[in-house]
Order: structure tokens, then sequence, then C-alpha cells
């Protein structure tokens, strides 16, 4: 009978630290799904604050910074602070509508992507080392502006070809 108790004991122990385990997990993947996705909101958002003038909303970056900073491992957590940076660095510019141009815009752009995707390489490498590093950001980019381009087969006045030679 002592026997069947310390089973029962240690199997409630080890079920409750596969629970905590698999808990932390989800929460770590959750933290950093929600960078990833907040980090390219806040990318379209200062091409929209740049181009239109439309307010830039920090407050769902933020938070997810915080959740980050709490489930996140030390790896993770430093690549979230990196994009964090490039953001300070670079987003001044497109609130204040101060940027010089596109060339700008690609730059600080390319940066940004460049910052997102260390923290999905650094993720992804926390969740399961033997994933392999990816070369791609997941989302494409903002395109920059249309120019009128013939569709081949139209008058002149016809449609207008999306130009994605920049994209």
């Amino acid at each position: 009978m002592a026997a069947a108790l310390v089973g029962v004991l240690a199997g409630s122990l080890l079920t409750s630290r596969a629970n905590r385990v698999h808990w932390s997990r989800d929460k770590q993947v959750e933290a950093c799904a929600a960078i990833v996705a907040e980090s390219t909101r806040i990318q379209l958002a200062l091409r929209r604050a740049w181009r239109h003038g439309e307010p830039v909303d920090w407050v769902p970056w933020n938070v997810a910074l915080g959740t980050i900073w709490l489930v996140g491992s030390p790896t993770t957590v430093a690549a979230a602070a990196a994009m964090d940076q490039v953001f300070w660095d670079r987003s001044e510019q497109f609130i204040q509508q101060t940027a010089t141009g596109e060339a700008a815009w690609k730059e600080a752009r390319d940066r940004m992507e460049a910052a997102r995707l260390d923290f999905i390489n650094a993720a992804r490498l926390h969740v399961d080392p033997r994933h392999s590093r990816l070369t791609q950001v997941p989302v494409s980019r903002p395109p920059l502006p249309r120019t009128v381009r013939p569709v081949p087969g139209l008058p002149p006045t016809g449609r207008i070809a999306p130009d994605t030679s920049s994209v």
C-alpha cells in the first residue's frame, strides 16, 4: 500500500511538472507570435504615419514586449529589444513626416525586417533547436508607390498595373 501511495505521489509530481513545462512553452510561443504580429503592425503604421499622417498606436507593441520580457528566453528577449531599438532609431522621421523619400523608407523597412527575421530565428531555435534558420520574413513588404504602366492590349487610359519590381 505504501508503494502504491509513493507511486501515485511520484506520478502526480511528474504530471504537474510536465504541465508547467507545457504551459510555459505555450506562453512563450504565444508571446513570440505577438511580437511578430505587432512588429509587422508597427511597420505598416509607420508607413501610414509618414504618408497619411495617421497616429501610431504603440500600446499593443509595448504589451507584446512586456509579455516577452515575462516569459521569453534571454535570447528572444534580446532579439525583441534589438527590434524595439530599430523602431526607436527609425520611427521619428516617419511620425514627424520628415523622411526624405522612398530611399529612407526602404532603408528603414529593410532594417525593421532584418530585426524581425533575427527575432523569428531566435524564437524558432529556442522553441526547437532542430529548426533551421530562415532567410525570408513571413510577411510581404508594404508596397512602394504604384507607377502607371500600360497593360498590354489595353489603351493607355486603361487599367493601372501594379509595379511589383520594388516590393
